[in-house]
């Protein structure tokens, strides 16, 4: 958070400043800006990252959203590319089975190179049994981990060079 001394007020009277959604708005890059993403769909400007998402060597743009239309929550990814493509996850789209994403607490960019997995739950008990590692999978570009902060579980969204994966983890 940026601090600003107010102009009226003496030098030990500090304002702490808290950019808007317009500020941070105008601080996004070019191709964010002119990515023709529905009017439906209102970015959560506090819960933005940044990462080579798709491993083409350029930086890309990610954020959760919600669906104005049907007040779902999900995750947008804008490419850095000429087409500026993007995608949706959750916000009414389905993603594992899951169309509302408004359990996300936490947004945040895995490195390129992490081995990820996801976990295994056994289907009766719910019991957390392990890793399938036989699902083990090296991310080519920035992973998107979305988590609740109290019980570490979420999901890892990442590129398999073709297209976007979801793998649920605990």
């Amino acid at each position: 958070m940026d601090t600003v001394m107010n102009e009226n007020s003496s030098n030990s009277i500090v304002t702490d400043y808290v950019p808007t959604e317009l500020d941070i708005q105008k601080t996004l890059p070019e191709f964010v800006k002119n990515a023709k993403i529905p009017d439906s769909l209102k970015i959560v400007y506090d819960e933005i990252i940044f990462g080579d998402f798709n491993g083409d060597g350029k930086e890309d743009f990610a954020s959760t959203l919600i669906n104005l239309e049907n007040g779902n929550f999900g995750v947008l990814i804008i490419h850095n590319n000429e087409k500026t493509d993007y995608s949706i996850f959750g916000a009414g789209n389905e993603i594992n089975g899951i169309k509302n994403l408004d359990w996300i607490e936490t947004i945040e960019t895995l490195p390129k190179g992490q081995v990820i997995s996801p976990t295994l739950v056994d289907k009766e008990t719910g019991d957390i049994i392990g890793q399938d590692e036989s699902q083990n999978f090296k991310l080519i570009g920035n992973g998107i981990y979305m988590g609740v902060e109290e019980s570490h579980g979420g999901g890892i969204i990442f590129w398999n060079g073709k297209e976007y994966k979801w793998y649920h983890i605990e």
